[in-house]
């Protein structure tokens, strides 16, 4: 029996759009293989290189953790490539403009003089927008506000008009939307292109040194994320709720429907060069990392397990 440590930051980490190694434990895919995973957290998660799943990777108290290949990138270039993505999870923004009524012909150029309320204020997510505003020649017509940090009333601003729209992740905005506080206007997914939005990611070392169980778990999720791919919402969400204690299931539901149509779930472990050359020029422009120093894909993933 193989094991592995798997950190995954604070409890705001264990969001709906990271389910896939949940579901693989579900239908027992890593017992399968053969495979142990212990899930741990940290006191703090992470939106930069120094958050706690991250560190506890490098520091060897963890086998692997899930997060952004920005990470991954940004680490290359200041220290060099100790950490790789070697497993696919997310294969798109999972952030979603929502707003007080439907919008069902929204586009993007609608977004021209009004007010969005950017709710989590996560970086990746406030970089991205912005970035897809700058395409859109919108970034100076549009206000972008940042979050209170009171979610609850930054929905109720939205939904009573004193703001536009609500910016967030679907596993935030599902809970207001069940409530019939907000609606659903739009997915980033669809409007930013694919890209390896977030990895399963260890250290370069361990993963030559633990091989095959970084197979078998890469073929777990590979099995779990068909399993999305070919089941609805509703029999996900009885899946894996008891992962997610506390969140109403309705709003599970309707989040993992919303993310299964925007196909954020990632096909397979496999992580495109040109996603994630794509990603790495978006988040160049964006200023999040240093146009002069590429970021070669070769260098930072490796395709552990690929399915049979």
């Amino acid at each position: 029996m193989h094991q592995l440590t798997f950190n995954q930051g604070d409890a705001s980490e264990s969001r709906i759009y990271y389910c896939a190694h949940y579901l693989a434990e579900s239908l027992g895919l890593f017992a399968a293989e053969q495979l142990q995973v212990t899930f741990t957290t940290s006191a703090s998660g992470g939106h930069t290189v120094q958050g706690g799943q991250v560190p506890a990777v490098l520091n060897r108290e963890a086998d692997l953790t899930l997060g952004g290949p920005m990470v991954v990138m940004k680490h290359y270039q200041q220290h060099g490539a100790e950490l790789r993505c070697f497993c696919a999870s997310v294969a798109a923004s999972p952030w979603f403009l929502a707003a007080a009524q439907a919008q069902p012909a929204f586009h993007l150029r609608d977004l021209r003089g009004k007010r969005v309320l950017d709710v989590g204020n996560v970086g990746t997510a406030t970089l991205t927008f912005r970035w897809l505003l700058a395409q859109h020649g919108l970034l100076d017509r549009v206000e972008l506000m940042a979050g209170s940090g009171d979610e609850a009333r930054d929905f109720a601003a939205v939904a009573t008009g004193e703001v536009d729209y609500a910016l967030h992740a679907m596993h935030m905005l599902a809970p207001a939307i069940a409530a019939g506080q907000l609606s659903p206007v739009s997915s980033l997914a669809a409007l930013c292109g694919r890209v390896p939005w977030s990895a399963y990611i260890a250290r370069a070392d361990v993963l030559v040194a633990r091989a095959e169980a970084f197979a078998a778990f890469s073929r777990a999720v590979t099995r779990a994320l068909a399993w999305i791919a070919t089941h609805d919402a509703t029999e996900l969400a009885a899946r894996v709720e008891r992962y997610y204690p506390g969140y109403p299931r309705d709003a599970l539901v309707i989040g993992l429907a919303a993310y299964q149509q925007a196909r954020v779930f990632a096909p397979d472990s496999h992580i495109p060069p040109f996603e994630f050359d794509h990603f790495s020029q978006l988040l160049s422009d964006a200023g999040w990392l240093e146009p002069s120093q590429p970021v070669p894909y070769h260098a930072l993933v490796t395709q552990a397990g690929v399915a049979e």
